[in-house]
């Protein structure tokens, strides 16, 4: 079990590393509200990310996989509701970014309410995109020793790539308000907003061309 777990960290980390979907959005979050609002989404994207290793692990990823159509309906799914995240961004209202006892307070005083929609948005966002499930069922049964529990393994490996996730997208966010600092007044805050909707609806229309070419 022990080389074989050693394999997948080796193997988790590479893929985590990688700067995907979750790290965009956690970039553009953090850049938006500061790293403590992201703390909430990365923490939506780790349970995401374990309802599908345990659909893949538990063999409904099998399922998902084999059937085309509802492969792609997902994706579409997943391309409208960020093209929406977009759209908001674009819109949204230039604001002044305050001091860091500002941010700290504000974290604060809007924990209830800003980290309840993060956390959601990190868990949609999760589920929005299948290519964990494709992860799960091509590489985590590759390290599963077949003499030991398969379910106490599956927690295992679920749990530590969860925790991985979570780790890995607050470490962005923090690297990512470093250069939000830069950005004072309400020209940077306008400026932030309208790249971040840039980033969101170029992601949102790859997503949805790759999901309407599955149907041609």
């Amino acid at each position: 079990m022990s080389s074989l777990f050693s394999l997948f960290l080796i193997t988790s980390l590479a893929n985590i590393l990688s700067p995907g979907m979750g790290v965009i959005f956690a970039i553009v979050l953090s850049l938006q509200q500061g790293w403590h609002k992201t703390v909430f989404f990365s923490l939506g994207q780790a349970v995401g990310i374990s309802l599908l290793f345990t659909a893949a692990m538990s063999g409904m990823g099998v399922i998902l996989a084999s059937s085309p159509t509802l492969f792609s309906a997902i994706k579409i799914a997943g391309s409208f509701f960020i093209l929406y995240l977009g759209w908001r961004s674009w819109h949204k209202p230039a604001m002044h970014f305050g001091s860091a006892q500002d941010q700290h307070a504000d974290a604060a005083n809007g924990v209830p309410k800003d980290g309840l929609a993060n956390f959601t948005k990190g868990v949609v966002i999760s589920l929005c995109n299948p290519q964990p499930i494709i992860f799960g069922i091509s590489v985590l049964p590759q390290f599963v020793d077949p003499n030991q529990s398969y379910l106490a393994q599956s927690v295992l490996m679920i749990s530590v790539y969860a925790v991985l996730v979570f780790v890995n997208l607050v470490l962005y966010a923090i690297l990512a308000e470093r250069a939000r600092r830069f950005f004072t007044g309400p020209r940077g805050s306008q400026i932030i907003n309208r790249a971040s909707a840039c980033v969101f609806f170029a992601i949102g229309f790859l997503v949805l061309g790759f999901a309407v070419s599955d149907f041609l």
